[in-house]
């Protein structure tokens, strides 16, 4: 294959932080991704401070530190850093959202075909208890068909719920222009960028989206275990309280009363992973270092190099769909099972992931996709690395 130009991305300084890159080809970033070095040290550092000097102690000489995490979540996003929530992850953060919105029986909710399992189990609880769930219908690309989407908002729509990356087809919907339908009529606008953050740039002004939720684990190169939730300011004082509430959600104003934090952190609870917390913040400011803009163009032009490779096999076919792609390259292997492709690029060396229908019913289901072996480049890969890769899926006869 032609040789990419690293763009503005230095590629052995990157792998350099990355010790695996030496012994292990890893595809599997929509999965979980490889913390860089400094990330792997701030816990570390972090976790034997807790143990010479006690949890509480650490926390307040890191204050500064932990605080990071909002700083620079906020500047990946384009908001303010009590507009964020610190959370466990991306389905943590989703649900916060999601449990917020006043719903009432007989509202409708609208929501994409490409919305991930969890996601989808709340819609189809609520849908048990009188709201209105409907599908929105892809285009002809796959993308969420925004004509169709325009057609059915009306006063009834109480929220619109959208997953910017698909994590089966790699395409990319077009969640601004979903952002701005949405935001002309009354309806909350829920988006999950678990696939985006750390991939592409994503501007929540831009998206005009009053929520969204993302993972650290994935392309953003973070902990497991963390995730931040975004909330509008301005939809705040709207919202319903949260499920769950203790000391650092709320203030306990009277023996029989108590008042919500005012900001994003009403939507958190005191205990949580401080170790983790402090590492994400620095897997964020480690993305903001690199650029957005340069990150994705890396990571979309080695995806684009394999998918050409794999067009060119008799024995596979690319299964993305979508007129923007990104860096998740779906497949499937003549004569084999998804998961025997992933085990066998494992006893190689090589990471990738493998799905079923139940983790994407609508889209795969949609599709009479049974299953899929799933890539996730990023910009710390190669394009050696992704000829290897084509070459392994070649040999499977």
């Amino acid at each position: 294959m032609t040789e990419m130009p690293a763009d503005e991305i230095d590629v052995d300084a990157v792998r350099a932080d990355t010790p695996a890159c030496r012994h292990l080809i890893h595809f599997n970033n929509c999965g979980t991704s490889l913390p860089p070095q400094p990330v792997l040290e701030s816990m570390i550092d972090y976790l034997r401070l807790e143990a010479s000097i006690g949890g509480y102690e650490a926390a307040e000489a890191e204050a500064d530190g932990l605080a990071r995490v909002y700083r620079a979540g906020a500047e990946l996003l384009g908001c303010g850093p009590d507009e964020l929530a610190f959370t466990s992850g991306s389905s943590e953060a989703w649900w916060r959202a999601f449990l917020s919105v006043p719903l009432a029986a007989g509202d409708r909710v609208l929501v994409g075909r490409t919305e991930y399992l969890a996601n989808m189990l709340a819609l189809i609880q609520v849908g048990e208890r009188g709201i209105d769930v409907e599908v929105v219908p892809d285009d002809p690309r796959g993308q969420i068909d925004l004509d169709a989407l325009n057609a059915m908002l009306d006063e009834g729509v109480r929220l619109v719920c959208l997953t910017s990356i698909a994590m089966s087809n790699g395409l990319v919907n077009p969640t601004a222009e979903v952002g701005a339908l949405v935001n002309a009529t009354g309806a909350y606008f829920l988006v999950d960028a678990c696939q985006a953050v750390g991939q592409i740039p994503v501007d929540v002004e831009a998206w005009g989206c009053d929520f969204l939720a993302f993972t650290g684990r994935k392309f953003v190169r973070g902990p497991r275990g963390t995730g931040m939730l975004y909330v509008r300011r301005s939809v705040m004082d709207q919202l319903e309280a949260p499920t769950f509430i203790d000391g650092r959600s709320a203030e306990w104003t009277s023996e029989t009363s108590y008042r919500l934090q005012p900001t994003a952190q009403r939507f958190e609870l005191f205990e949580t992973a401080y170790g983790a917390k402090l590492g994400l913040g620095v897997a964020l400011d480690y993305a903001l270092g690199l650029g957005l803009a340069a990150i994705e163009t890396r990571v979309v032009g080695l995806a684009e190099s394999l998918r050409t490779g794999l067009d060119g096999l008799a024995n596979a076919r690319c299964l993305d769909t979508g007129i923007r792609k990104c860096g998740i390259v779906t497949f499937e292997v003549d004569g084999h099972e998804s998961a025997e492709v992933a085990r066998r690029l494992r006893s190689v060396a090589i990471n990738a992931g493998s799905l079923g229908l139940a983790s994407s019913r609508l889209d795969l289901g949609s599709r009479s996709i049974a299953e899929i072996v799933r890539v996730g480049v990023h910009y710390f890969n190669t394009e050696d690395e992704v000829d290897r890769l084509v070459a392994e899926i070649a040999s499977l006869r």
